[in-house]
């Protein structure tokens, strides 16, 4: 006789979870507002850890981060436009890049020397990959550009008359050199502005997750009806 097998029912499927959290920051920090100016009407609610004017301070740096993280955005893109624009012209296709010319130049002029490459090094050449060009960095490329309108202009190389010389690199030089900078400050100003709005993110929020399960403790019934005063309009984000 076989014993009795026991009987199985289906496990019952549990619900997905909702997110009641805005991924993106702007819609985050709008409700984060809401929340903490509907915590404001209700003393009762307390955290032994926040406060709800530290939380409505904090409100207000998340807002300004955001704020100065898009006005640095806005600030990069000419400049990161212009240089990659001077890149192409640097060492881009066929028909766009013009260091070429260079390189052929000291071919002709170098041509029982390793077609001049022994020579690279003052023109700020070097090997990168299988290829001979400017540094990719910025930051050296504009140094390297110094030294190849520098090397142009050496009476040693006979490079006067070559196409594309050295008032042509002069006038890519200034305005990369000029531009490099400006770039490369704006780019550190995003990084800064965008750690800073990680960080006050962050601390919001942890509050927004306390006041979401201090709602649910205080108010068993009605929760989802209250949270949505505390800036959850959506049961999911």
């Amino acid at each position: 006789m076989e014993p009795t097998k026991p009987t199985t029912t289906g496990a019952k499927p549990k619900s997905p979870a909702t997110r009641n959290i805005p991924e993106g920051d702007k819609p985050f920090s709008e409700a984060f507002d809401l929340a903490v100016a509907e915590w404001g009407l209700r003393p009762q609610l307390t955290l032994e850890w926040t406060t709800q004017p530290t939380a409505l301070a904090l409100g207000t740096q998340l807002r300004a981060s955001l704020r100065t993280a898009g006005a640095a955005d806005d600030a990069i893109s000419p400049q990161a436009q212009r240089l990659a624009a001077l890149d192409l012209m640097i060492d881009g296709s066929k028909e766009q890049g013009k260091l070429k010319y260079v390189k052929k130049a000291l071919a002709l002029q170098y041509d029982e020397e390793q077609d001049g490459r022994p020579y690279y090094g003052e023109f700020g050449i070097e090997k990168i990959g299988s290829t001979y060009t400017l540094p990719h960095d910025r930051g050296k490329r504009a140094e390297a550009l110094l030294k190849l309108v520098k090397a142009l202009g050496d009476p040693k190389h006979e490079m006067a008359k070559i196409k594309y010389g050295e008032a042509f690199w002069k006038a890519l030089s200034d305005e990369y050199n000029e531009l490099q900078p400006q770039a490369a400050q704006a780019t550190g100003t995003r990084a800064t502005e965008v750690a800073g709005k990680s960080l006050y993110r962050d601390d919001a929020q942890a509050i927004f997750v306390a006041l979401l399960l201090l709602i649910e403790a205080n108010y068993p019934k009605s929760f989802k009806a209250e949270r949505r005063k505390f800036g959850v309009l959506k049961e999911s984000y």
